[in-house]
């Protein structure tokens, strides 16, 4: 089976509806609710952002030195993607400043449907990278060539990060997923596998990796 990228992407998916179910049920009348939302809001924004920023600097960057032009469409949905974050922001910067219960609802159903689209969007904007990105990468770049994307950042996590990463995506991966990021790692760094493949809780003992 050739190396795919993107296989975090099931976690990325769940925590975008996650927050969608979550906000569908606030009540934007009552301040610690909204605070939850926007707290969760906040990380997730924080995680979509520094998704973005590793796609467009190891991936797009790998499509640009072969002359590809097929990652512009993934570029461009990442600009919406920045315009949208400020779009959500700026409605819960109007719900903290909002007293009157009435226009804090009717701000609260505009934030719902705001989110709701955003998710969309990405829904899209991830099914477009697995279905066109990956397929040319796979095309241009050899296994060996595509896993030094992954091994330049196993290099510098340490230990402890391998398992917090380990530990957020795993819920949301089938057996070929854990196999393929743990045989990342086992060939990345053969001493950090060794360290962490006996701490990762509920991990299957058929998975298989050497």
């Amino acid at each position: 089976m050739r190396v795919k990228f993107y296989r975090e992407h099931k976690y990325v998916s769940a925590a975008l509806n996650d927050l969608e179910r979550k906000i569908a049920k606030t009540d934007f009348r009552n301040s610690q609710e909204t605070e939850v939302v926007l707290k969760e809001w906040q990380e997730l924004s924080e995680m979509l952002h520094g998704h973005a920023e590793y796609e467009e600097e190891r991936l797009h960057g790998l499509l640009e030195k072969k002359g590809s032009a097929v990652h512009l469409l993934a570029h461009a949905q990442h600009e919406e993607m920045d315009q949208a974050f400020g779009v959500i922001d700026g409605l819960f910067v109007l719900l903290s400043k909002e007293r009157e219960e009435e226009m804090r609802t009717e701000i609260g159903y505009r934030l719902y449907l705001t989110y709701r689209k955003f998710v969309g969007d990405n829904l899209v904007h991830l099914h477009e990278e697995e279905t066109k990105i990956l397929p040319e990468l796979q095309r241009l770049y050899t296994d060996e060539e595509l896993r030094e994307v992954e091994h330049a950042t196993y290099q510098v996590m340490t230990p402890t990060e391998m398992l917090e990463m380990l530990n957020v995506l795993f819920p949301h991966m089938n057996a070929q997923d854990k196999e393929a990021f743990l045989e990342d790692i086992r060939l990345a760094q053969p001493e950090k596998f060794q360290e962490i493949i006996g701490k990762i809780p509920g991990l299957d003992s058929n998975l298989g990796v050497c």
